[in-house]
């Protein structure tokens, strides 16, 4: 179902939907998307379950934003980058993102790649996300529509690993733990 939030208890991330048909549900803070709490606001626009199908509470509250893109010469006062998760279809990932900016139409941006490379270079499947992300972010100011999908390619990776730092060259002497005695019982 789709609605608008009519009231909100910014405390308690808690509130009143009002449905397209004019029903009101009420919904609490564990019925909204984890990542969507921060940014609830009267008026806005989101998408729900009712609880069992039928009755006055709302479940499953998710944000709906719409996706366009802005001019390249409109600069962003304050935005933020989230990473808001992935595909994969055999070898080939793609991470997704979503940059808010207050007052602003939300952006999609999407980085694949193939996680074999992750294998090849030592990286860590985890540091993925964070590695696109840190690709976008270089390039976000002058992003323009042709550039909303990226590839993360041998050459990113082999830029990230040299920003990496080198691993310590000390020598790390060993203490021996005292020895431990039992005592007989």
């Amino acid at each position: 179902m789709t609605g608008r939030i009519k009231l909100l208890s910014v405390g308690s991330s808690s509130g009143v939907i009002e449905s397209e048909g004019g029903v009101r549900l009420y919904f609490d803070a564990g019925a909204v998307l984890a990542y969507d709490v921060a940014t609830l606001s009267v008026g806005q626009l989101v998408t729900f379950d009712s609880e069992n199908g039928v009755g006055r509470k709302a479940v499953n509250v998710c944000v709906q934003r719409p996706h366009s893109s802005l001019p390249v010469e409109k600069k962003r006062k304050e935005s933020m980058l989230r990473y808001v998760g992935f595909d994969q279809t055999r070898a080939i990932r793609t991470y997704r993102f979503e940059r808010t900016s207050f007052g602003e139409d939300t952006e999609t941006f999407a980085v694949t790649t193939d996680v074999t490379l992750f294998t090849k270079y030592h990286i860590g499947i985890q540091e993925g996300p964070s590695l696109c992300m840190r690709l976008l972010a270089v390039g976000l100011d002058d992003t323009s529509v042709s550039q909303m999908q990226r590839a993360l390619t041998v050459q990113d990776i082999v830029s990230h690993l040299a920003s990496r730092p080198s691993p310590s060259l000390r020598h790390h002497k060993r203490v021996p733990r005292p020895a431990t005695t039992t005592l007989p019982v």
